[in-house]
Parts: structure tokens; sequence; C-alpha cells
């Protein structure tokens, strides 16, 4: 898609794309604002659970954790920056 489409262009353009099975362009800026999250959440055993998936923020993650998993313990939500972050200082 080019930045010079007219706004007609542009919703023709999404709609062949939807139609065809892939995102539409607004969703297609959705997904780039996302970011991939990781929750590291213990069960009722003590086991440790890592789940991790793209979300708008780490609220939006624990929001869908108690819905969904409520049985599940919450210890962190990281971002992969958090990640890369914490690797890097530990070596």
């Amino acid at each position: 898609m080019s930045r010079d489409w007219t706004q007609e262009e542009l919703q023709n353009a999404s709609k062949a794309m939807k139609s065809a099975g892939h995102l539409g362009f607004e969703e297609f800026c959705e997904q780039l604002n996302r970011t991939i999250f990781t929750a590291y959440c213990k069960d009722a055993d003590n086991n440790l659970i890592k789940i991790s998936g793209p979300y708008n923020g780490k609220e939006e993650l624990e929001k869908q954790l108690q819905e969904h998993f409520s049985h599940l313990k919450v210890i962190t939500v990281l971002s992969e920056e958090d990640i890369a972050f914490i690797k890097e200082n530990l070596e």
C-alpha cells in the first residue's frame, strides 16, 4: 500500500485483503501496536506456567488471565524488551 493512495483506494485494498483471508488494513495497523508479553504463573501444584502472546499492554494479558485462567497465580508479566534487558544484565 502506498502513502499516496486515496482513502477509497485504501478501503478497497483492505476489503480485498479481508476477502482473501488476510488482515484488513485496520487490523494490520492494530497488530503493529502489539508487543509480545509473557506471563509467568504458578498453578495449584506450584508448577511454573509460561503464557506468551501479542497484546496491547501488560494489563490486557493480566485481564485475559483473570478471565480465562483464574486458577493460576500470576507472578509477573514481562515484555520481550523486559526479558532481553534481564538476560543482558545477568551476563
